[in-house]
């Protein structure tokens, strides 16, 4: 039943004149915490927005957008000519994952994390297109409308201040997941993955394999994000155990030659790679070596096994499904995996 004890405490608000965060976030952002915290209960009656205005001495316009974002959120409700309620029974949590572009990777993890959160919560993705502006308009449109966010920074280290970029979302209710050190201008929790040092303690641990052929290809492609810290940890690689390692922006670019390997991050790349070797006739882990990234069933069987490099996407969707669910402000770390398959 609505139409609870009216919420009048000094203490309903707390506004920093000052600080960078917009003061219709920081209702919401107070709010929603004493929620969390049982201190505001189902039913409890909020001030209304003249009330707010008044007191705080806060724009009305600032209180109005406030209180929609929340109605929007489901945090609280309102009633003709009664005023604004806290909502009645168990809020669904909304998360927003907020991607460069969408890919077979992270639209994986989404899934992940999707499922290991369930039913009390609602995940949403948005591409930014690795463009800085696109970012900047949906928080300013999102930000009262998720509990929290979950940010992959493709590129965004590179060409901008994250923490002035990202000024507009508390730290508790951001996430980064990435595998980069760009976080480091924010204390958020994060979850890292797939950054250059576990590459390169793969390629290390795989070195007298990759010895074996005279030339070292690593095939980029556009379909996925590729860390800056890839580059330098191959070249690192190549340069340490004496490798003619080269980078090539599609299969094609050269001629598929023996004695040479290939690290395939595209699944395009790597059946025209396979068809390609079979028709020179060259035996896959022998003539020519291929490593490809992220596992599938069929890479089990195509070509008789192909080897991966992989982030176990269950765990990175578990961890930041626990991060979430329990509030929790920590960073992990997961590590790659090689699967060998005998075609390196």
């Amino acid at each position: 039943m609505i139409g609870g004890t009216a919420l009048r405490d000094a203490s309903f608000l707390r506004i920093d004149e000052n600080g960078k965060t917009p003061k219709f976030q920081q209702i919401i952002n107070g709010i929603i915490a004493q929620i969390e915290a049982g201190i505001f209960k189902p039913g409890d009656r909020l001030p209304s927005i003249n009330e707010t205005s008044a007191e705080y001495y806060l724009a009305r316009a600032t209180v109005e957008k406030a209180y929609c974002n929340l109605l929007k959120s489901g945090h609280i409700t309102s009633l003709y000519r009664k005023g604004f309620f806290i909502s009645q029974g168990k809020i669904v949590k909304r998360v927003l994952f907020l991607t460069g572009a969408i890919s077979e990777t992270n639209r994986a993890i989404f899934k992940a994390v999707s499922e290991q959160l369930g039913k009390a919560y609602k995940v949403d993705i948005y591409a930014y297109e690795y463009q800085r502006d696109y970012l900047l308009d949906e928080l300013e449109k999102q930000a009262g409308n998720y509990h929290y966010f979950v940010l992959m920074p493709h590129h965004l280290g590179e060409i901008c201040d994250l923490t002035d970029l990202l000024k507009k979302i508390p730290s508790d209710r951001l996430i980064f997941l990435n595998g980069s050190t760009v976080t480091a201008s924010r204390n958020c929790a994060s979850v890292r993955f797939g950054c250059g040092e576990h590459f390169r303690t793969i390629l290390e641990a795989n070195a007298a394999t990759f010895r074996k052929y005279h030339t070292l290809n690593f095939v980029t492609t556009d379909n996925e994000y590729i860390p800056a810290d890839w580059y330098r940890a191959f070249f690192a690689f190549t340069e340490t155990y004496k490798l003619n390692g080269q980078v090539l922006d599609d299969v094609r670019e050269a001629p598929l030659q023996r004695g040479s390997a290939y690290l395939l991050i595209d699944d395009d790349d790597l059946i025209t790679t396979i068809q390609d070797a079979s028709r020179k006739g060259f035996t896959l882990g022998h003539d020519i070596g291929i490593v490809s990234f992220n596992d599938a069933r069929y890479k089990a069987v195509l070509g008789g096994g192909i080897s991966v490099i992989q982030t176990d996407v269950a765990t990175i969707g578990r961890n930041l499904a626990i991060i979430i669910a329990q509030n929790q402000k920590q960073t992990v770390r997961i590590p790659m995996q090689f699967i060998d398959r005998g075609s390196l």
